[in-house]
């Protein structure tokens, strides 16, 4: 059949029917972007072995920097709480 009669044929038929038939097109195109994005993400994954190692040791360093941001964040409180003992025991005039 040909492609532009088919058209015109769709053209000419009830609104309802013609949403029919770009549902049914979007839900087929859907399929395929889908389908290629699955096979492009797989391909990424098997290409690419050493994105784990990366991301283990992207989390080991920021596992690193959190131990370091309490450390710091410990020495900060203990230095206002002892100040705040050397201004208690202050003689009061």
């Amino acid at each position: 059949m040909d492609l532009e009669r088919k058209i015109e044929e769709i053209r000419r038929k009830p609104e309802h029917i013609k949403l029919r038939y770009v549902y049914g097109m979007m839900a087929i195109s859907m399929f395929f972007i889908i389908l290629l994005w699955i096979f492009s993400f797989t391909a990424n994954i098997k290409k690419n072995p050493f994105a784990e190692l990366k991301n283990q040791e992207i989390i080991h360093d920021f596992q690193q920097q959190k131990k370091s941001l309490q450390d710091s964040a410990n020495e900060a409180k203990n230095t206002l709480n002892n100040l705040n003992k050397n201004l208690e025991n202050l003689p009061t005039e």
